[in-house]
């Protein structure tokens, strides 16, 4: 019996990466001085994610992680990870040359398949391609060792 291979990073391969001037960043509506601050900063860093895109990760309460996907090409925040995820369990591996993103841990906000069923809360490994600012699952399947460190 033959298993499919996970996805690979060269597989969804973004050239050129973006190496101009980052824009600064665009008022966000609904935001908040901490938060603007905090993007801002992830705004100065080095293009991480897809191209042209930092993936900048925060606390989003409790104990819980988030992530947004800001394009410094134009200072927009293009998205965040589909969920957030339990800080013990979460990691994710990801390249500045890729559109694929790795994603381990145990949501916080429930999660379904792709035929929209209910799934019960444990740690899953997730496989995203990101197209036009969003996220699509390609595979999910239960982690079977610990998350990353």
């Amino acid at each position: 019996m033959a298993f499919a291979a996970d996805p690979d990073f060269k597989d969804y391969a973004v050239t050129p990466v973006f190496t101009g001037t980052h824009h600064e960043l665009v008022p966000q509506e609904n935001s908040n001085p901490v938060m603007d601050s905090a993007r801002a900063k992830a705004l100065k860093g080095k293009i991480n994610f897809a191209g042209h895109y930092i993936l900048h990760q925060l606390g989003c309460g409790g104990s819980a992680i988030c992530a947004e996907v800001l394009d410094a090409r134009t200072g927009e925040v293009a998205g965040g990870l589909p969920n957030a995820y339990d800080g013990s369990t979460f990691a994710m591996a990801y390249q500045p040359d890729s559109r694929l993103i790795f994603i381990t841990g145990i949501t916080l906000d429930g999660e379904e398949d792709a035929q929209g069923n209910s799934l019960e809360s444990v740690n899953r490994d997730r496989y995203y391609e990101f197209v036009n600012n969003e996220f699509r699952l390609l595979t999910m399947t239960e982690a079977e060792s610990p998350p990353l460190d």
